[in-house]
Protein backbone atom coordinates (compact mmCIF):
# COMPACT_ATOMS: atom_id res chain seq x y z
CA UNK A 1 0.00 0.00 0.00
CA UNK A 2 1.39 3.46 -0.86
CA UNK A 3 2.08 5.76 2.05
CA UNK A 4 0.12 8.91 2.82
CA UNK A 5 2.76 11.16 1.24
CA UNK A 6 2.74 9.00 -1.90
CA UNK A 7 -1.05 9.12 -2.20
CA UNK A 8 -1.02 12.89 -1.89
CA UNK A 9 1.70 13.21 -4.50
CA UNK A 10 -0.29 10.99 -6.87
CA UNK A 11 -3.44 13.02 -6.34
CA UNK A 12 -1.48 16.22 -6.91
CA UNK A 13 -0.02 14.92 -10.16
CA UNK A 14 -3.46 13.95 -11.46
CA UNK A 15 -5.05 17.28 -10.60
CA UNK A 16 -2.15 19.26 -12.01
CA UNK A 17 -2.31 17.31 -15.24
CA UNK A 18 -6.03 17.98 -15.53
CA UNK A 19 -5.98 21.62 -14.48
CA UNK A 20 -5.34 22.85 -17.99
CA UNK A 21 -7.72 20.46 -19.75
CA UNK A 22 -11.09 21.36 -21.18
CA UNK A 23 -12.75 18.61 -19.13
CA UNK A 24 -13.73 18.86 -15.46
CA UNK A 25 -10.98 17.37 -13.34
CA UNK A 26 -13.01 15.91 -10.48
CA UNK A 27 -16.50 15.95 -9.01
CA UNK A 28 -16.38 17.43 -5.52
CA UNK A 29 -18.96 17.02 -2.78
CA UNK A 30 -18.24 19.74 -0.20
CA UNK A 31 -19.87 19.44 3.20
CA UNK A 32 -23.02 21.50 3.77
CA UNK A 33 -25.47 21.88 6.64
CA UNK A 34 -28.94 23.37 6.95
CA UNK A 35 -30.07 25.41 9.95
CA UNK A 36 -33.82 25.91 9.89
CA UNK A 37 -37.01 26.80 11.71
CA UNK A 38 -40.51 27.57 10.47
CA UNK A 39 -39.71 30.44 8.11
CA UNK A 40 -35.91 30.72 7.98
CA UNK A 41 -33.25 28.55 6.39
CA UNK A 42 -29.52 29.17 6.64
CA UNK A 43 -27.18 26.92 4.67
CA UNK A 44 -23.64 26.45 5.98
CA UNK A 45 -21.17 25.52 3.24
CA UNK A 46 -17.60 24.50 4.03
CA UNK A 47 -15.54 26.37 1.46
CA UNK A 48 -11.98 26.39 0.18
CA UNK A 49 -10.44 29.72 -0.75
CA UNK A 50 -8.18 28.57 -3.61
CA UNK A 51 -9.02 25.94 -6.22
CA UNK A 52 -7.54 24.64 -9.46
CA UNK A 53 -9.85 25.29 -12.42
CA UNK A 54 -12.26 22.66 -13.71
CA UNK A 55 -13.25 21.24 -10.36
CA UNK A 56 -17.01 20.84 -10.27
CA UNK A 57 -18.34 21.44 -6.78
CA UNK A 58 -21.88 22.72 -7.32
CA UNK A 59 -23.82 19.55 -6.55
CA UNK A 60 -27.60 19.61 -7.03
CA UNK A 61 -28.11 20.46 -3.36
CA UNK A 62 -25.52 23.24 -3.41
CA UNK A 63 -26.96 24.55 -6.66
CA UNK A 64 -30.41 24.64 -5.08
CA UNK A 65 -29.02 26.52 -2.07
CA UNK A 66 -27.43 29.10 -4.38
CA UNK A 67 -30.59 29.47 -6.46
CA UNK A 68 -33.02 29.82 -3.56
CA UNK A 69 -30.94 31.92 -1.15
CA UNK A 70 -31.65 35.64 -1.10
CA UNK A 71 -28.43 36.50 0.77
CA UNK A 72 -24.82 35.33 0.65
CA UNK A 73 -22.46 35.74 3.61
CA UNK A 74 -18.70 35.11 3.35
CA UNK A 75 -15.78 35.61 5.71
CA UNK A 76 -14.68 38.64 3.68
CA UNK A 77 -15.43 40.12 0.27
CA UNK A 78 -13.35 38.68 -2.61
CA UNK A 79 -13.39 42.16 -4.14
CA UNK A 80 -11.64 43.80 -1.20
CA UNK A 81 -7.95 44.59 -1.55
CA UNK A 82 -5.47 45.07 1.26
CA UNK A 83 -1.80 46.05 1.41
CA UNK A 84 -0.54 42.70 2.68
CA UNK A 85 3.19 43.55 2.81
CA UNK A 86 2.49 46.66 4.89
CA UNK A 87 0.93 44.47 7.60
CA UNK A 88 3.13 41.41 7.10
CA UNK A 89 6.56 43.01 7.22
CA UNK A 90 8.61 44.05 10.21
CA UNK A 91 12.19 45.11 10.90
CA UNK A 92 15.01 43.42 12.79
CA UNK A 93 13.63 39.92 12.27
CA UNK A 94 15.85 36.87 12.16
CA UNK A 95 16.17 35.18 8.76
CA UNK A 96 13.41 32.66 8.19
CA UNK A 97 15.78 29.69 8.41
CA UNK A 98 16.89 30.74 11.89
CA UNK A 99 13.30 30.91 13.13
CA UNK A 100 12.38 27.28 12.53
CA UNK A 101 13.67 24.05 14.01
CA UNK A 102 16.57 22.43 12.08
CA UNK A 103 14.46 19.41 11.20
CA UNK A 104 12.03 21.58 9.24
CA UNK A 105 14.48 23.66 7.27
CA UNK A 106 14.43 21.33 4.29
CA UNK A 107 10.64 21.58 4.14
CA UNK A 108 10.94 25.36 4.51
CA UNK A 109 13.39 25.60 1.60
CA UNK A 110 11.09 23.55 -0.63
CA UNK A 111 8.03 25.64 0.25
CA UNK A 112 9.92 28.88 -0.36
CA UNK A 113 10.98 27.58 -3.77
CA UNK A 114 7.37 26.68 -4.63
CA UNK A 115 6.11 30.07 -3.48
CA UNK A 116 8.19 31.88 -6.11
CA UNK A 117 8.89 34.69 -3.61
CA UNK A 118 12.44 35.80 -2.92
CA UNK A 119 13.85 34.55 0.36
CA UNK A 120 15.00 38.08 1.16
CA UNK A 121 11.37 39.23 1.01
CA UNK A 122 10.16 36.41 3.23
CA UNK A 123 12.92 37.11 5.75
CA UNK A 124 11.11 40.38 6.44
CA UNK A 125 7.75 38.70 7.11
CA UNK A 126 6.40 38.04 10.58
CA UNK A 127 5.74 34.41 11.45
CA UNK A 128 1.97 34.52 10.82
CA UNK A 129 2.56 36.13 7.43
CA UNK A 130 5.18 33.50 6.57
CA UNK A 131 2.75 30.73 7.47
CA UNK A 132 -0.07 32.08 5.33
CA UNK A 133 2.22 33.02 2.43
CA UNK A 134 3.91 29.61 2.28
CA UNK A 135 0.57 27.80 2.47
CA UNK A 136 -0.85 29.98 -0.28
CA UNK A 137 2.30 29.43 -2.35
CA UNK A 138 1.77 25.68 -2.24
CA UNK A 139 -1.81 26.12 -3.44
CA UNK A 140 -0.73 28.39 -6.29
CA UNK A 141 2.03 25.95 -7.25
CA UNK A 142 -0.73 23.34 -7.53
CA UNK A 143 -2.57 25.50 -10.07
CA UNK A 144 -5.11 26.88 -7.59
CA UNK A 145 -6.29 30.48 -7.74
CA UNK A 146 -8.61 32.70 -5.73
CA UNK A 147 -10.72 33.43 -8.82
CA UNK A 148 -11.51 29.70 -9.07
CA UNK A 149 -12.19 29.42 -5.35
CA UNK A 150 -15.63 28.86 -3.87
CA UNK A 151 -15.99 32.38 -2.46
CA UNK A 152 -15.17 34.17 -5.72
CA UNK A 153 -17.59 31.99 -7.67
CA UNK A 154 -20.39 32.51 -5.15
CA UNK A 155 -19.78 36.27 -4.94
CA UNK A 156 -19.96 36.55 -8.72
CA UNK A 157 -23.12 34.43 -8.95
CA UNK A 158 -24.98 36.48 -6.35
CA UNK A 159 -23.80 39.74 -7.92
CA UNK A 160 -25.07 38.63 -11.34
CA UNK A 161 -28.48 37.80 -9.90
CA UNK A 162 -28.69 41.06 -7.94
CA UNK A 163 -28.89 39.34 -4.56
CA UNK A 164 -27.56 40.64 -1.26
CA UNK A 165 -23.89 39.93 -0.49
CA UNK A 166 -22.43 40.39 3.00
CA UNK A 167 -19.13 39.68 4.74
CA UNK A 168 -18.42 38.94 8.39
CA UNK A 169 -15.09 40.80 8.25
CA UNK A 170 -13.18 43.31 6.23
CA UNK A 171 -10.07 41.68 4.75
CA UNK A 172 -7.77 43.98 6.72
CA UNK A 173 -9.60 43.10 9.93
CA UNK A 174 -8.79 39.42 9.39
CA UNK A 175 -5.11 40.20 8.84
CA UNK A 176 -5.02 42.50 11.86
CA UNK A 177 -6.32 39.66 14.01
CA UNK A 178 -3.48 37.43 12.87
CA UNK A 179 -1.00 40.25 13.35
CA UNK A 180 -2.20 40.68 16.94
CA UNK A 181 -1.40 37.08 17.88
CA UNK A 182 1.36 36.74 20.50
CA UNK A 183 4.75 35.68 19.14
CA UNK A 184 4.47 32.08 20.47
CA UNK A 185 1.15 31.64 18.65
CA UNK A 186 2.60 33.01 15.44
CA UNK A 187 5.57 30.65 15.73
CA UNK A 188 3.14 27.75 16.27
CA UNK A 189 1.29 28.73 13.09
CA UNK A 190 4.56 28.63 11.16
CA UNK A 191 5.60 25.29 12.65
CA UNK A 192 2.19 23.83 11.80
CA UNK A 193 2.54 24.99 8.20
CA UNK A 194 5.91 23.22 8.00
CA UNK A 195 4.66 20.06 9.69
CA UNK A 196 3.33 18.51 6.49
CA UNK A 197 -0.02 17.86 8.18
CA UNK A 198 -1.71 20.92 6.73
CA UNK A 199 -0.51 20.77 3.13
CA UNK A 200 -2.73 21.95 0.30
CA UNK A 201 -3.32 18.54 -1.26
CA UNK A 202 -4.52 17.10 2.02
CA UNK A 203 -6.85 20.07 2.46
CA UNK A 204 -8.15 19.74 -1.09
CA UNK A 205 -8.77 16.03 -0.74
CA UNK A 206 -10.61 16.51 2.55
CA UNK A 207 -12.75 19.30 1.12
CA UNK A 208 -13.48 17.42 -2.10
CA UNK A 209 -14.79 14.43 -0.16
CA UNK A 210 -16.61 16.46 2.48
CA UNK A 211 -14.55 14.42 4.91
CA UNK A 212 -15.46 15.97 8.24
CA UNK A 213 -14.57 12.73 10.05
CA UNK A 214 -10.90 13.12 9.10
CA UNK A 215 -10.90 16.70 10.30
CA UNK A 216 -12.46 15.63 13.59
CA UNK A 217 -9.61 13.19 14.18
CA UNK A 218 -6.94 15.86 13.82
CA UNK A 219 -8.76 18.83 15.37
CA UNK A 220 -7.35 20.02 18.68
CA UNK A 221 -8.70 22.01 21.57
CA UNK A 222 -5.75 24.39 21.99
CA UNK A 223 -5.53 28.11 22.81
CA UNK A 224 -4.37 28.81 19.25
CA UNK A 225 -7.32 26.92 17.73
CA UNK A 226 -9.57 28.79 20.12
CA UNK A 227 -8.33 32.08 18.71
CA UNK A 228 -8.21 31.11 15.03
CA UNK A 229 -11.38 29.01 14.91
CA UNK A 230 -13.32 29.31 18.16
CA UNK A 231 -13.51 33.11 18.36
CA UNK A 232 -14.65 33.67 14.75
CA UNK A 233 -17.14 30.80 15.01
CA UNK A 234 -18.64 32.25 18.18
CA UNK A 235 -19.06 35.60 16.42
CA UNK A 236 -20.64 33.96 13.38
CA UNK A 237 -22.91 31.78 15.52
CA UNK A 238 -24.27 34.87 17.26
CA UNK A 239 -24.95 36.49 13.87
CA UNK A 240 -26.74 33.37 12.62
CA UNK A 241 -28.87 33.11 15.76
CA UNK A 242 -29.94 36.74 15.34
CA UNK A 243 -30.64 36.22 11.61
CA UNK A 244 -32.87 33.23 12.37
CA UNK A 245 -35.40 35.67 13.82
CA UNK A 246 -36.12 37.03 10.33
CA UNK A 247 -37.67 34.97 7.51
CA UNK A 248 -35.67 34.15 4.41
CA UNK A 249 -32.97 31.89 3.00
CA UNK A 250 -29.28 32.62 3.52
CA UNK A 251 -26.13 30.88 2.29
CA UNK A 252 -23.13 31.19 4.61
CA UNK A 253 -19.81 29.94 3.18
CA UNK A 254 -16.71 29.83 5.39
CA UNK A 255 -13.52 27.78 5.38
CA UNK A 256 -13.98 24.07 5.96
CA UNK A 257 -11.73 24.18 9.02
CA UNK A 258 -14.47 26.10 10.82
CA UNK A 259 -16.85 23.17 10.45
CA UNK A 260 -15.04 20.52 12.49
CA UNK A 261 -13.45 20.06 15.88
CA UNK A 262 -14.40 21.26 19.34
CA UNK A 263 -15.21 24.76 18.06
CA UNK A 264 -17.14 23.64 14.94
CA UNK A 265 -19.79 26.11 13.83
CA UNK A 266 -22.54 23.46 13.39
CA UNK A 267 -21.82 22.19 16.91
CA UNK A 268 -22.02 25.67 18.39
CA UNK A 269 -25.39 26.24 16.75
CA UNK A 270 -26.75 22.85 17.79
CA UNK A 271 -25.60 23.48 21.36
CA UNK A 272 -27.69 26.67 21.30
CA UNK A 273 -30.77 24.60 20.43
CA UNK A 274 -31.00 25.37 16.75
CA UNK A 275 -32.02 22.64 14.33
CA UNK A 276 -28.84 21.74 12.42
CA UNK A 277 -28.72 18.98 9.77
CA UNK A 278 -25.83 17.77 7.60
CA UNK A 279 -27.39 17.57 4.12
CA UNK A 280 -24.33 17.16 1.85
Amino acid sequence: MPGRRGRLAALGAVLLALAGCGKPSIEARPAMWRVSDGDTTIYLLGSIHLLPPNIRWQTPLIGRAIATSDTLVLESSPEETVDFPAIAQSVNLKPVRDRVSPGKREILDAMIARSGIARETLDGYKDWALATTLATGDAIAAGATARDGVEAKLWSAFRSSGKTRLAFYHAKEQLDQLDALPDPDQRKMLENTLSGKENYWETLKTWTNGDIASLEKTAQCTPLEGKLVGQPNDRWARWIIARMKKPGIVLVAVGLGHMAGPYALPKLLAARRLKVERIE
